[in-house]
């Protein structure tokens, strides 16, 4: 693994902290030139769009780590900003995005639903890349196997499974789908409702072959919490549907 890939004195570039880079600059670009293209909003509002989830989503993901790693940073405070080597719960940032994206909305009244719609797919592209910087990074693994495919980090004693990578390609693979999606026609809150539902459940399974945290019940605090974004997705996506004239 490569935590840092190069190392200049006193400055190092992480390979985790570069593979967000790359994703979020990739998604922006991406997404700007979707969002001028239909018209549906001027580049102004994306600027601000991109802005509030970036800002939000790394916070949230990066508070709900630090909540759960307490004593460390309690003790290394200065710590707490070194998102560069790693250290951000998905779900933290998801619903911390979230939030600010519904306030954002309302502010500049706003659609919330088609506005998710235009931005969850290239949420889903970065997410993708965060995934294998936490692949090169070493963190985030799964549990021990003997597939042609385990891969051996250096603090391990078994090959595991790269859970990472399983991750990646589960969410370039959603990011193709809800784009094809969005190219047909689809009611408001559409897109969002199916990210949700089905990452949720990507996850549910994933979180079998990782390391478990703390788990209540036999099943781990990720699976509670996408059970019940997935009940909730379901839900909101039936109210949604049957409002379709």
């Amino acid at each position: 693994m490569r935590p840092v890939l190069l190392s200049f004195g006193p400055f190092h570039l992480y390979s985790y902290g570069l593979s967000i880079a790359i994703g979020v600059l990739f998604a922006l670009f991406l997404m700007k030139r979707q969002a001028l293209k239909e018209g549906s909003f001027g580049a102004e509002t994306v600027f601000d769009m991109i802005s509030t989830v970036l800002i939000w989503g790394f916070a949230g993901a990066r508070l709900f780590y630090v909540a759960q790693n307490l004593p460390y940073y309690w003790n290394e405070p200065l710590k707490v900003f070194a998102v560069w080597e790693g250290g951000l719960i998905f779900y933290g940032g998801a619903i911390a995005a979230v939030a600010g994206f519904w306030f954002l909305t309302r502010r500049q009244k706003l659609s919330f639903w088609r506005s998710l719609d235009l931005i969850i797919p290239y949420g889903v592209l970065t997410h993708a890349f965060g995934r294998i910087g936490c692949f090169l990074n070493g963190c985030c693994y799964g549990k021990a196997c003997n597939f042609p495919w385990a891969v051996k980090f250096p603090d391990v004693a078994q090959p595991v499974h790269p859970t990472q990578l399983y991750e990646a390609l589960y969410d370039l693979a959603l990011f193709f789908f809800l784009i094809h999606k969005r190219k047909k026609p689809h009611f408001d809150g559409q897109i969002s409702l199916l990210y949700f539902l089905l990452y949720g459940m990507g996850r549910y399974l994933i979180e079998f072959l990782r390391e478990p945290g703390w788990t209540v019940l036999g099943l781990t605090s990720n699976q509670w919490l996408s059970g019940a974004i997935i009940i909730a997705a379901f839900v909101l996506f039936k109210i949604h549907q049957k409002k379709v004239p």
